[in-house]
């Protein structure tokens, strides 16, 4: 199908959150730095189901299929399920996010967010800005008064970009994708439906935040952002968030996706305990997923998959 065709489809069917990793654009974008690209439509007696898959590696030559935030649509998931099965050949298994769990598949760690918070952005700015927590309210204001400005980048500015992640990867723990990955998304997706866009908050002439989002069928996704270890009193996410917020509801948009918080009731020492008050701060809605899960296509290069995957937990903990 063509890109108009497709996301057309596509936007019938969305899920709440994440609909951008089926729109046509990023499956172009990966493609440009190629990935191969597979996108499943199918429409009969049983109903409609969309997923675009991308195929990644496995140790020893091996594949999978990987549909993010799908398969979707009105079909019954294990029709869903057994449809991928047969029209996506090569892989030994295919990793599925749908909005209902499958069944016959192995749960398994998430790729993308199975939880979130999602603000309205159709309430208006005096309504979203009453039901932040005072102390994002208070900190949107120290910003402002401290002198912090917000700057959309036309012409990304992909090192500047690449320092804050580098500086937020070593001080929070987590991995980076390849720094060429962020410019190729922000290149690849620079027109079209879904349009990922790079932005600055700035202090002091000196770039302190930066968030990657994409817009795509009314709904702004915070999907990739870094902080400097600089100057953090100047709370320079709080205004650069403002902003795209701002932007956003100026902009005709609907809703705004943080991309990811913790389980409701998570510990205190949940990994993304400190990012979720972060965001929560602003309001919004939680939102649920039941999460990845694997489907085998062969079953015997699974097993193994899978055993080594015990196998390196068992590594990592005794190495602790």
């Amino acid at each position: 199908m063509d890109r108009i065709s497709w996301n057309k489809r596509v936007k019938e069917f969305a899920p709440k959150s994440g609909a951008f990793l089926q729109s046509y654009e990023w499956g172009e974008f990966q493609a440009s730095i190629g990935r191969k690209v597979e996108r499943v439509l199918v429409e009969d007696e049983r109903g409609v189901m969309l997923a675009q898959a991308i195929m990644l590696d496995l140790p020893f030559g091996q594949t999978y299929w990987q549909v993010s935030k799908g398969p979707f649509g009105t079909m019954p998931i294990t029709e869903m399920t057994r449809e991928l099965v047969e029209r996506l050949p090569g892989g030994s298994f295919v990793r599925v996010e749908p909005e209902i769990a499958p069944k016959k598949a192995w749960k398994t760690k998430d790729v993308q967010p199975s939880v979130t918070s999602i603000l309205d952005l159709t309430v208006g700015k005096e309504a979203i800005a009453a039901g932040m927590k005072p102390k994002t309210r208070y900190n949107i204001r120290l910003a402002e008064r401290k002198g912090v400005t917000v700057r959309a980048s036309a012409e990304p500015v992909i090192e500047d970009l690449e320092r804050l992640l580098e500086q937020t990867a070593v001080r929070d723990r987590f991995s980076l994708h390849p720094l060429t990955y962020y410019a190729k998304m922000l290149e690849a997706m620079k027109g079209g439906e879904a349009v990922a866009s790079l932005a600055f908050a700035d202090y002091d002439g000196r770039p302190l935040a930066a968030n990657v989002t994409i817009d795509f069928n009314g709904q702004r996704t915070y999907l990739h952002g870094a902080s400097s270890n600089l100057h953090r009193n100047v709370m320079a996410p709080y205004a650069l968030h403002q902003y795209l917020i701002d932007e956003a509801i100026d902009a005709g948009m609907t809703s705004y996706d943080f991309w990811g918080v913790a389980p409701v009731g998570a510990s205190k020492k949940h990994s993304w305990a400190g990012i979720t008050q972060f965001k929560l701060g602003f309001g919004g809605e939680i939102v649920t997923a039941p999460g990845t899960y694997d489907v085998p296509t062969n079953a015997i290069v699974y097993g193994l998959y899978r055993a080594s995957k015990v196998v390196q937990k068992m590594v990592r903990i005794v190495r602790r």
